[in-house]
């Protein structure tokens, strides 16, 4: 059955059946609607509709783009598409923060065939849909049995010492 571990940063060198899975940023939707943008790096209510629109096609056809009240973000200067997807998250978690879910529930659904380790580098609070999907959790100091299938290493002191271990074993004898 495959797990999910959430971790700070991803590992560099996946092996064979582990994937990453980011927090959603829509960097693809912002980059397909780039030549909609206004010139002077100010948001614009129709730019970030069409962004909204994107998104709504790709993760969740129910979301209404005409209902989000945008006024507030119109005017917000940024320098880049990072900067944007700052703002088009922070509209989704305020309007519609069932796509982020809806997001996270299509990376896990088009995950490849034969995936046993999931690595996803958001907030434990957002891992509703992982549990939804069936995969189970698990802890990162659990990761490297887990990936090696060698048992983990018990580290600690033991419940008694050999010298009462011996003593109940002389008055049991008795």
């Amino acid at each position: 059955m495959a797990k999910f571990v959430v971790v700070k940063n991803a590992p560099e060198k996946l092996e064979k059946g582990e994937i990453v899975i980011t927090p959603p940023t829509f960097l693809a939707q912002i980059q397909e609607n780039a030549r909609k943008a206004p010139r002077k790096q100010l948001t614009a209510i129709n730019h970030l509709r069409e962004i909204l629109n994107s998104i709504a096609t790709k993760y969740d056809t129910e979301m209404n783009v005409m209902k989000f009240r945008l006024v507030n973000y119109e005017g917000l200067p940024y320098a880049n598409n990072e900067d944007l997807s700052v703002v088009i998250l922070r509209i989704l978690k305020e309007q519609y923060p069932q796509v982020l879910e809806k997001y996270l529930e299509k990376e896990i659904q088009s995950r490849p065939l034969g995936t046993q380790l999931v690595y996803y580098t958001g907030s434990f609070n957002t891992t509703g849909p992982f549990y939804k999907s069936g995969l189970d959790h698990l802890e990162e100091k659990d990761l490297e049995s887990f990936v090696t299938g060698k048992p983990k290493k018990v580290v600690g002191k033991p419940a008694i010492t050999k010298e009462q271990a011996q003593a109940r074993n002389e008055e049991s004898a008795e």
